[in-house]
């Protein structure tokens, strides 16, 4: 099943650069025309299934999965946003406008977790049971397939084109498979008498999606202000300036993340006797290197030995 969708995600992008803006967008729009049409479906049969048996659970993850529809906008307006190139004001591009977007899809999360949580303790203080469907079986248990699904092709997505909006909205759908398992667990207890589980799955989904909220805004925010690049890269970076011909060493390396595209500065260190024409020739070998591997924009400064 992963190859699949590793395969269906790899056939939308057509062997193209997927660094590209333009190929960003379309692949996000895809994504998000996709949630959106999913969720669109089964929050419609979540919410009719849900008043039919007056089941908490199904409600709040009625709600849970709608929400999904309002994130999924919200990320393909990011990506629009995202995608727009460097101005006079934004010198470095539009790109971390993405990670606002995961801020906004968590703090949705949040605030449907709270309100489930809400509707629940209603429900139990007052003894509100739901009536017994196979319905309503049906639904969950599709439910849980289709999200899941929808979880891969979405994670799968935002991996190839390296969008944490994207991979943030993955989550949601995951954290949505999650709780329809929980709903599931409910309504069949429901056919044992045990009424009580579906306002207290309730309780157990909307901690769910409050906690998947906070740790999509922890990443989010660990992006917006910036964190270290990984040892991998930076070796990686490394290893390729040190391939030109002339380069001894690499030094004061630093890598700013701006969404779309990373700025790099580094040092190299040549020989103490090479002219400033074949040392300014040099750092245009290594920038040229860098930038078409890792999609960078890159400052090269030269040190005699």
């Amino acid at each position: 099943m992963k190859k699949l969708d590793e395969a269906v995600v790899k056939l939308l992008a057509g062997g193209r650069d997927t660094s590209l803006p333009q190929e960003r967008l379309r692949l996000g729009f895809i994504g998000g025309w996709v949630s959106i049409a999913g969720n669109a479906v089964l929050a419609l049969l979540k919410f009719v299934i849900g008043l039919t048996t007056g089941s908490a659970s199904m409600l709040a993850n009625a709600v849970h999965t709608a929400s999904d529809i309002v994130t999924s906008a919200v990320v393909m307006i990011g990506f629009k946003i995202s995608s727009k190139g460097p101005d006079q004001k934004h010198p470095h591009g539009h790109g971390r406008v993405e990670y606002l977007v995961g801020l906004i899809v968590a703090a949705a999360l949040i605030g449907v977790g709270f309100g489930i949580i809400g509707d629940a303790y209603r429900r139990l203080a007052g003894g509100t049971t739901m009536e017994p469907s196979l319905l309503a079986v049906i639904v969950a248990a599709g439910s849980v397939l289709v999200k899941e699904l929808m979880y891969r092709f979405a994670g799968n997505l935002g991996r190839l084109i390296e969008s944490e909006a994207l991979i943030a909205d993955a989550w949601h759908h995951r954290s949505d498979a999650f709780t329809s398992l929980l709903v599931l667990a409910a309504v069949g207890g429901s056919y044992c008498g045990a009424g009580w589980i579906d306002p207290v799955s309730a309780f157990v989904v909307a901690g769910f999606i409050i906690y998947t909220g906070f740790e999509i805004a922890r990443q989010a925010y660990d992006k917006l202000i910036g964190t270290a690049p990984s040892g991998e890269l930076l070796s990686s970076m490394e290893q390729e300036a040190l391939a030109v011909a002339g380069v001894l060493d690499v030094h004061d390396l630093e890598v700013h993340d701006y969404g779309v595209h990373k700025s790099v500065t580094m040092h190299i260190r040549v020989a103490g006797d090479v002219t400033f024409t074949q040392a300014h020739e040099l750092t245009h070998l290594v920038q040229e290197r860098l930038e078409e591997k890792f999609n960078c924009r890159v400052t090269v400064h030269p040190d005699p030995e």
